[in-house]
């Protein structure tokens, strides 16, 4: 493995100033653009808790996706985000093609499906060699997730939380490379590289 690539592949994660994800109470979206550094013409995939991301992706000339599972369009991301692309479907099952996007992001979602393993076949299957995966979630170490956690387990939720080391030796063990960072004593932002 050429280790300028990994360097290169990581060192997005050197300037985390902060979360990434959207925040009532912080102006995040200069750290999200910082760190997602969007070139034109770029296919980048936008999953979770976007607010309107996507349209200052769009702005820097990106051709932007957001997959949703639309239940009420009023909290949908059509009215925040125009003129990009919102495709109502399912993360098990991605109706796109294979190896087209460069990015795919995810932020404040990645714990949130039954089938993780499906998911992680999907997103391998869609995001190109070299492709950039970017995840921001709680950590399941900090007390207040951890509660979160039991309480989903309670009402039924089966899906997985992953630790930040747990989600590194994951993707690892499936052909990324990739680093993360805890951010805000609460969060982690996990940036891997496809490359195989």
């Amino acid at each position: 493995m050429n280790i300028s690539f990994i360097e290169d592949s990581c060192e997005s994660l050197n300037n985390i100033s902060g979360s990434i994800c959207p925040n009532k109470y912080e102006d995040n979206i200069k750290n999200f653009m910082e760190l997602i550094k969007p070139e034109i013409g770029e296919k980048i995939l936008l999953i979770g808790d976007i607010s309107s991301y996507g349209k200052y992706l769009k702005k820097r000339g990106a051709d932007v996706t957001i997959l949703e599972e639309t239940k009420d369009y009023s909290k949908s991301a059509i009215v925040k985000n125009v003129n990009c692309n919102i495709v109502d479907g399912s993360l098990e099952f991605m109706p796109f093609k294979d190896d087209y996007f460069s990015k795919a992001i995810f932020l404040n979602h990645f714990n949130s499906f039954q089938d993780e393993n499906r998911v992680f076949k999907e997103i391998n299957r869609v995001l190109m060699n070299k492709g950039k995966i970017i995840i921001e979630e709680s950590n399941p170490n900090k007390l207040q997730t951890k509660c979160k956690i039991i309480t989903n387990k309670i009402l039924g939720y089966t899906c997985k939380f992953y630790k930040p080391q747990e989600l590194l030796n994951f993707f690892s063990s499936n052909g990324f490379i990739g680093r993360f960072e805890e951010v805000n004593n609460d969060k982690f932002i996990y940036i891997g590289s496809k490359v195989s």
